[in-house]
């Protein structure tokens, strides 16, 4: 016989850090299951940590401060991971028996400042530059590039809305996203998104679990924004056209503060896409990869007129004793 031939057996690695301490060693017999969820469209990503605790560690000398820092990367031992963040405890829970102890966590960027609700105005700014403004005043870096029309607003005004919800409302009015992971955040013209190349290819042999949804209820064909200009009576309006066939010739129509028909034009074009992109979607539960992020495109395989170009909306990676380390990805196709 030829001489053996070995393959390498990839393995799943992590680190987790608490209070800056790297804790990975002290828990790692103790942990049965690691679960971090990555949301595109500004919702903040979670962390869910599942121990067993016959020794009443977790119960007793070892319990958790609500508010302490958790900071994750997750992956396989030897290979680049993928930075989670950092997270404050937001909840603890015992169960028994047996003994187990439920950590669960939310994004440290989340502070009390950020869901405070205030108003004010930005004045003579681009997209960018008001997310730039609104990552400065939390100490997030920025990482951002704009579609080809990027204008600049005379004047946009916050009122009464925490500053992610108006970032989140006048980005998806004029076709952006954004998230943030850890202390930086991500803010994209979703053509930009969409327009990337696939990180990664997922074949229908390799999926332990799929589905795909098709839908055709509040889909259309065209949309149309109308405002009015100042001192005039009339509404002015401005329209877009899907380029792709859908089953329906209905019309989205909403009327829109607008400086001028460029911006109402942009509205439109992002409101029409924001009602159709969700057409055909897919939930696909896979080997774990930190290649599925929000925000990347795949490439899925083997289901026919399923195939094609997704990017992912949401993934849920998780680490268990009984499956190892295994991503459920959410995923909207990219030919809608």
């Amino acid at each position: 016989m030829g001489a053996g031939v070995s393959y390498s057996v990839r393995s799943p690695g992590w680190v987790l850090t608490y209070q800056s301490v790297d804790i990975t060693s002290d828990i790692s017999s103790m942990v049965l299951d690691i679960a971090y969820t990555d949301r595109l469209g500004a919702a903040s990503g979670d962390l869910e940590i599942l121990l067993e605790d016959s020794q009443k560690l977790w119960q007793g000398p070892w319990y958790p401060q609500e508010g302490d820092v958790i900071n994750l990367t997750i992956g396989y031992t030897g290979e680049a991971q993928l930075p989670c963040g950092s997270f404050q405890i937001d909840e603890l829970l015992l169960n028994g028996p047996p003994d187990t102890f439920h950590i669960r966590c939310l994004a440290t960027y989340i502070t009390p400042a950020m869901r405070t609700k205030r108003s004010c105005g930005y004045e003579g700014q681009t997209l960018t530059q008001i997310a730039s403004t609104i990552a400065g005043k939390y100490s997030l870096a920025m990482i951002s590039e704009a579609d080809e029309l990027n204008p600049v607003f005379e004047r946009i005004t916050q009122n009464q809305e925490t500053d992610l919800g108006f970032l989140r409302r006048i980005a998806t009015e004029h076709d952006y996203d954004f998230t943030i992971r850890g202390s930086t955040m991500v803010f994209y013209a979703r053509s930009v998104l969409e327009a990337a190349q696939p990180v990664a290819s997922i074949a229908r042999d390799s999926v332990m679990r799929f589905s795909f949804k098709d839908r055709s209820y509040r889909i259309y064909e065209t949309a149309q924004v109308a405002y009015q200009q100042p001192f005039a009576k009339a509404l002015i309006s401005q329209s877009a056209n899907t380029s792709v066939s859908v089953p329906t010739t209905d019309n989205a129509k909403r009327v829109s503060r607008c400086e001028n028909g460029q911006q109402a034009q942009l509205k439109a074009s992002s409101m029409l896409h924001a009602r159709n992109m969700v057409k055909r979607t897919a939930g696909l539960a896979c080997s774990g990869s930190p290649a599925f992020a929000a925000g990347n495109v795949v490439t899925i395989t083997g289901f026919g007129v399923s195939d094609g170009n997704y990017l992912i909306e949401q993934a849920r990676h998780r680490l268990t004793r009984a499956a190892g380390y295994t991503t459920e990805i959410e995923a909207r196709n990219l030919a809608e």
